[in-house]
């Protein structure tokens, strides 16, 4: 491929990067206009059942279903996608893959074809592995898998040998001066930032009991956000006290006023590892706490002990919290060395560009 041409690029789902990026033009078509149209805004019982076409196309069985059906508002959709990218240089697939596998494989011949393992290993077998076949590789978001392999054994297993691993760094982060000030001058104690799904609900209600006022929790959580209490309803452990989300400034001007950022992952033994949180911390001058993932991946993200800290359990977690709070000075050098390794490998631009520049070496599988 001729390097000096700038090179068409289908990053599908990717909002935040569109148009020239170093060599590439990156486009991306959205789905959702294809299926809530004006009549589906109208009429709310055609709106929910549009939506339901919608969200169905983010699993295999679903995407199937429309195209076994010849749903009209989804072949219009693949029809205009075809005639986008049919002489694209590279599409990435990277949320999730709305094409059907017959597609890609029968229309889109000429386009490098690259799946993106987003959520996993929750989603590996609802929206990964069934369309393995019909592309020419796959980047990854978690290196950990399970205790058996890691996530690149685990593609070869599958079947695929061109791997890359995407580190899921934030974008638009703000620029920071690292003084001495930058990582000293901090009054909040522990800040986990995030959602609030399954398991890890209850998680965070046994650290909050534990610290109390010390640990403060953000984030966008349902029923403007007291879901927490009714989980009691459902019979679950209750987290009783309303979570409140924040604006990007606030929650920057957090994540630089916290000593420590818990971090945890939706699994509940050790599987994935490196969602986007156990980036941000460190990237604002926080030291990262986190969990730790299948095989010790975990380790080639950041350094144990060196750029962050991680921990087994609870209990595990809580003597680290009161030890690295009581030492302070040990904090910070890990908290600035983590903040230094985001800097130097794990930012938007450089990540990205690598991904693509991976991408567009592939071998077409033809």
């Amino acid at each position: 491929m001729n390097a000096s041409r700038t090179k068409k690029v289908c990053y599908f789902h990717n909002p935040h990067t569109r148009g020239r990026f170093h060599d590439y033009d990156i486009h991306t078509l959205d789905p959702a206009p294809y299926f809530l149209n004006k009549a589906a805004v109208r009429r709310p019982f055609v709106r929910r059942a549009q939506l339901r076409k919608l969200r169905s196309l983010q699993a295999a069985a679903g995407l199937d279903h429309l195209y076994r059906e010849r749903d009209s508002d989804y072949m219009k959709f693949i029809d205009d996608f075809v005639d986008e990218f049919k002489d694209a240089d590279l599409l990435v697939l990277a949320t999730y893959n709305p094409v059907h596998p017959e597609v890609l494989r029968q229309r889109l011949q000429r386009p490098t074809r690259i799946l993106g393992f987003i959520d996993d290993p929750h989603s590996t077998y609802v929206r990964g592995v069934p369309y393995l076949w019909s592309v020419d590789g796959a980047f990854y978001i978690s290196p950990g898998y399970d205790e058996a392999q890691d996530f690149r054994t685990a593609l070869a297993t599958w079947g695929c040998r061109a791997t890359h691993w995407l580190p899921l760094v934030p974008k638009n982060l703000p620029e920071f001066s690292p003084t001495d000030a930058f990582f000293e001058d901090r009054h909040v104690d522990l800040v986990y930032i995030g959602g609030s799904y399954g398991n890890k609900t209850n998680r965070l209600a046994q650290f909050k009991k534990a610290l109390g006022p010390r640990f403060r929790v953000h984030g966008r959580w349902a029923m403007k956000g007291y879901v927490g209490f009714a989980r009691g309803l459902l019979g679950k452990p209750v987290y009783p006290h309303r979570v409140t989300a924040l604006s990007d400034a606030e929650r920057a001007e957090l994540y630089c006023n916290s000593k420590i950022g818990i971090n945890m992952h939706l699994s509940d033994r050790r599987a994935e590892t490196g969602n986007m949180r156990m980036y941000e911390v460190p990237a604002h001058g926080a030291m990262l706490l986190c969990d730790k993932g299948a095989r010790d991946m975990h380790a080639t993200i950041f350094r144990p002990d060196h750029e962050a800290v991680y921990y087994d359990n609870l209990d595990d977690a809580l003597d680290r919290i009161h030890y690295y709070l009581d030492h302070p000075r040990e904090r910070i050098e890990i908290a600035r060395r983590g903040f230094e390794r985001v800097q130097r490998e794990y930012t938007f631009d450089a990540v990205l560009k690598g991904l693509l520049d991976w991408g567009v070496s592939v071998p077409r599988n033809r």
